[in-house]
């Protein structure tokens, strides 16, 4: 073919490697006499190609059986989820190929998500472990790491993973842990009296009648995360890079104290899909729905949006 004798081998491969070599094929196709394939086909393959590389990265809660609560879904309808997933043509992927992917260092299966599961429930160990070893799907558990202790403490709540649970889960092969702060995950008074999440509100110090100084919230804040990564690596999470704000709630303090504290990947409520280059403090999630095909169809949603 002429047009290939007229570049060079190094020049050559260059083109591949930038255009990939389908679209490549397409461009050569365009340049021969009598050729049918037309530019509106080019323009298309290319587009295909770009929008299938996004992730939804999904968002769980507790699994177990208590339908009133919209947080948590039913074992069964998770099996189901699960099984949609696969009948749907989508990958789940693991959190190194995402971390991966928002570098831009490697491509991703199209209709790809990532599986993560917040706050760190016992059902995750106990429900969810043996779903993922059954589907082969890769997840994330961002938990509240203070629970890992064995020592019961006086808040109420659900029963947590413990340590050895944890560790348990990253012996897998298909589990690993982020973080979901420490202690961080609840509620305090701020100004006006008003509830504010823990790591992004200054503190109401009653018993001085003022709001602490900014000083003293991100010494409280700071805390929090250097307790947060001494315990994720006590459960065996060598370097914690990730971390899922709770209740969705940051601000610029926040972002920066993480990234300093070697949190590269933050992961918001901000509902959509990710692309590689993206900044990493700002990962959009969607909330997985109560079923299968809630789930599938909030995934439907945001693709279709995507692709106008």
């Amino acid at each position: 073919m002429l047009i290939i004798k007229l570049l060079e081998k190094h020049t050559l491969m260059a083109i591949i490697k930038g255009t990939g070599l389908f679209t490549f094929c397409l461009l050569i196709c365009l340049a021969l006499p009598g050729s049918s394939v037309s530019m509106e086909a080019s323009a298309q393959a290319n587009q295909s190609t770009t929008t299938d590389q996004r992730v939804a990265v999904l968002v769980f809660h507790a699994v177990a059986e208590e339908p009133a609560n919209p947080n948590t879904m039913r074992p069964k309808d998770l099996e189901e989820t699960f099984q949609a997933l696969m009948d749907g043509g989508y990958h789940p992927i693991s959190l190194e190929q995402f971390h991966a992917f928002i570098k831009g260092q490697a491509e991703v299966p199209p209709r790809a998500v990532l599986l993560t599961f917040d706050d760190g429930y016992s059902d995750v160990y106990k429900v969810v472990l043996p779903l993922t070893k059954r589907y082969n799907y890769p997840a994330v558990v961002f938990a509240v790491s203070k629970w890992f202790d064995r020592y019961p403490r006086p808040e109420n709540s659900r029963e947590h993973l413990s340590v050895e649970e944890a560790k348990e889960l990253l012996s897998s092969g298909l589990w690993q842990i982020g973080g979901h702060s420490y202690d961080g995950h609840r509620l305090i008074i701020g100004s006006h009296s008003e509830a504010g999440a823990y790591l992004v509100t200054r503190r109401l110090v009653v018993e001085d009648f003022r709001l602490e100084s900014e000083a003293e919230y991100r010494a409280r804040v700071w805390q929090d995360i250097n307790l947060n990564t001494i315990a994720l690596k006590l459960a065996g999470v060598t370097e914690p890079k990730d971390f899922a704000f709770p209740y969705g709630a940051f601000n610029a303090d926040l972002v920066k104290m993480l990234n300093e504290a070697g949190y590269t990947y933050l992961y918001t409520n901000i509902p959509g899909l990710n692309e590689p280059g993206q900044d990493p403090s700002y990962i959009c999630r969607i909330s997985a729905g109560r079923n299968a095909e809630e789930t599938i169809a909030v995934l439907e949603k945001y693709s279709a949006q995507n692709n106008n």
